[in-house]
């Protein structure tokens, strides 16, 4: 694994991480989450090498530790389009001509369809881990609820609100529970990995919220996502456990939506009593094994 640093246009510095594979069949890019890193996904990237792909990824802004990173928060001011703007420097240090898929996870996947709802450069494919699609009307409610909590506090700061209505009733199926966290997998050396890890677990500033609920409903609630590229390959997939993806009715959810959208290749699989991180599961193996399948399918 190589790391860089990247400057985008306002100064901020974007950590990049590299797999290279000089005979690499195709590059896969992948997205990251909510309050984790890019360097969680070096056992999966390593197999992607073997499996013959090259693997870049990035950390988003308020995630990671580059020089210019506020744990947190996007940016100040337009921070969600800085995100997806930071996606097209990274891309395009790939060399032209080669293949191009994404795979993106949790938030990560939210930004990615948001990327490519604002119609970029073609993509091969792409890989949805971890996702859901949500009503406009809640993305809306969760939208005032940040907004009154920045007049209530500030903008750079956190809200134990915030965090509670996003997070706090993600562990009720699985109690009794060990950590606060038993929800990302049943692997527990993963979850105290996380736990252990200064760079994970983190609160996410105001701002941040406001971003994400303010992108999720052009997403979903304008159905932007009708805009992405025609007979793009999709696969989603997701544990039947994840309380985000609603305990096995968000991919399927996901899926219907794309179909009705116009999307002729979109693939699904839930895997039995996985929970939100399949690539960090106890059977990750299968679903790493799931993954390079496809994409070979689709090189």
């Amino acid at each position: 694994m190589e790391t860089r640093l990247l400057t985008a246009q306002d100064g901020h510095q974007i950590e990049v991480l590299t797999w290279v594979n000089p005979e690499a069949k195709a590059w896969v890019h992948l997205l990251h989450g909510m309050s984790e890193h890019a360097s969680r996904y070096d056992e999966f990237a390593q197999h992607l090498v073997k499996a013959g792909y090259a693997v870049i990824a990035h950390n988003h802004r308020g995630h990671g530790s580059s020089p210019t990173t506020q744990i947190g928060l996007y940016a100040e001011q337009d921070g969600w389009q800085k995100v997806l703007g930071d996606i097209d420097l990274v891309r395009n240090t790939i060399p032209d001509g080669q293949a191009y898929f994404m795979f993106a996870h949790s938030m990560g996947s939210f930004i990615a369809q948001s990327y490519l709802s604002q119609k970029p450069k073609h993509i091969d494919g792409l890989i949805l881990s971890g996702s859901n699609i949500q009503p406009s009307a809640l993305l809306k409610a969760g939208r005032m609820v940040a907004k009154l909590e920045r007049l209530r506090k500030d903008k750079m700061e956190t809200s134990a609100l915030l965090q509670f209505l996003s997070f706090g009733s993600f562990n009720n199926s699985f109690k009794p529970v060990r950590t606060d966290f038993d929800w990302l997998s049943r692997d527990e050396k993963h979850v105290d990995q996380y736990i252990n890890d200064p760079l994970c677990g983190f609160d996410c500033r105001i701002q941040l919220w406001i971003d994400m609920f303010s992108g999720l409903i052009d997403l979903y609630g304008n159905k932007t996502y009708k805009d992405i590229q025609k007979n793009l390959p999709i696969l989603l997939f997701g544990g039947d456990k994840d309380p985000v993806g609603e305990m096995g009715k968000g991919v399927p959810k996901l899926a219907r939506a794309y179909e009705a959208s116009g999307q002729t290749k979109v693939s699904h699989k839930l895997y039995k009593d996985g929970r939100h991180e399949m690539i960090n599961e106890i059977n990750r193996e299968q679903v790493y094994q799931d993954v390079t399948t496809w994409l070979d399918k689709h090189v």
